[in-house]
């Protein structure tokens, strides 16, 4: 095991602490813990909009029969 130092913001050294006491554990076991939880990975932007996926499908007042399928894949 390697020991490193890290510089945190006092209300998330606090968090840690309180965390940890409540875990019965201490802050580098809980911090170690953390850092193996996967991560998933983050999208950039807004998600997507399944309503984007039928822009244009409709043509003149009648909704497609197919909008259930363009949408859900159904």
């Amino acid at each position: 095991m390697r020991r490193t130092t890290i510089f945190l913001p006092e209300e998330v050294h606090e968090q840690l602490r309180r965390d940890a006491y409540l875990a019965k554990t201490s802050m580098a076991e809980l911090i170690r813990a953390r850092l193996r939880r996967p991560v998933s990975p983050r999208r950039r932007g807004a998600p997507e909009d399944p309503i984007m996926k039928v822009a244009g499908v409709c043509r003149g007042p009648v909704l497609s029969s197919e909008i259930d399928e363009s949408l859900y894949g159904r």
